[in-house]
C-alpha cells in the first residue's frame, strides 16, 4: 500500500493511534541496536561459497532497500534452471541473543501505510544483510530445476556469497535486462499451474491518495513484471515443499 504526500501527514496521528492500540513497536531497544551494529561488521567465511561471479539480480519496488531475494537463470537442455536466493539473515543472528529475541516477540513485519515495523534493524534489513547492488552479500541459494511441463524440482540448497548485478524495478524493467528464460520460467509456471487446477488469484495493488481533500482508497492492477517475479518465489517453495515431503519432514 501507498501513500502520496499530500495524505501522509492526514494519517500520522491516526496510524500513531493504531500503532499504539495494537501494541505495534515503533523502535528496538538498545541491546537489540547494539547486537545489529555489531552483526553488521562480521564478514562473512569460509561457510559461504563464492558465486559472486553468477549474474543474480533483483526485481522489486523502485524504492525498495530491503532487497531479500535474487535470482539468476540458465538454460539446461530442455529444463530451465533457477537459482533462487534468500538474504541469509540467520548467519547475523544467533540462537538467544537480543537479535533473535526480539525477532521472535515480533513474528513478523508489520506494514503500515507510512512505515514498516521491521524484524530487525535496519542497518541489517537494510544494510548487511539485504542484497543490495554491487556488493557482496551472504545468501541461501536455492537450485530449482523446471521442466518443459513447469514440474520442479530442488537440485540443491547451499549458503553463498553473491553479488547483486542489477537492481531491475518492476516498473521500469525491460525484456532485455532479465536473464534470458525469465519469460519462459513463468510460461511454465503457469502452464503447471493451470494442470493442477489451481490458477494464482492476484490481488490488486492498494494505494491511498488525497482526491478532492479526502484520503481515497484506490487500485491498480498488479504489473506483468510482478506476477513473473512471484513465480519464481512459488516455484522454489513448490520444489522445497515436495522436498521436505519426500524427506517426510519439515516445520
Amino acid at each position: 500500500m501507498r501513500v502520496d504526500s499530500g495524505a501522509r501527514e492526514l494519517m500520522v496521528r491516526g496510524l500513531d493511534r493504531i500503532r499504539e492500540e495494537c501494541g505495534i513497536p515503533t523502535g528496538f531497544p538498545a541491546d537489540v541496536l547494539v547486537a545489529a551494529d555489531a552483526a553488521a561488521k562480521l564478514t562473512p567465511g569460509r561457510d559461504h561459497r563464492d558465486r559472486t561471479a553468477e549474474r543474480f539480480v533483483t526485481l522489486d519496488p523502485a524504492s525498495s532497500v530491503d532487497l531479500d531475494q535474487a535470482f539468476a537463470i540458465e538454460v539446461s537442455g530442455r529444463d530451465i534452471v533457477l537459482h533462487y536466493a534468500i538474504a541469509d539473515v540467520g548467519w547475523f543472528v544467533h540462537p538467544g541473543d537480543p537479535l533473535d529475541r526480539e525477532a521472535f516477540e515480533r513474528a513478523v513485519t508489520v506494514y503500515l501505510p507510512d512505515e514498516r515495523a521491521t524484524l530487525y534493524p535496519t542497518v541489517l534489513s537494510e544494510g548487511a544483510a539485504s542484497l543490495l547492488p554491487d556488493v557482496d552479500r551472504p545468501a541461501v541459494v536455492f537450485t530449482v530445476r523446471v521442466g518443459p511441463d513447469g514440474g520442479a524440482r530442488l537440485d540443491g540448497v547451499e549458503r553463498a556469497l553473491i553479488r547483486n548485478h542489477a537492481k531491475l524495478a518492476y516498473g521500469s524493467v525491460t525484456a532485455d535486462d532479465v536473464p534470458d528464460g525469465f519469460a519462459e520460467l513463468h510460461r511454465r509456471i503457469q502452464l503447471a499451474e493451470e494442470a493442477r487446477g489451481a490458477p494464482r488469484v492476484e490481488f490488486p495493488e492498494q494505494e491511498i491518495a488525497r482526491v478532492d481533500g479526502r484520503l481515497r482508497l484506490q487500485f491498480r492492477p498488479r504489473l506483468e513484471s510482478e506476477e513473473q517475479n512471484a513465480a519464481l518465489s512459488l516455484a522454489t517453495n513448490l520444489a522445497v515443499g515436495q522436498a521436505l515431503l519426500a524427506a517426510r519432514t519439515g516445520l
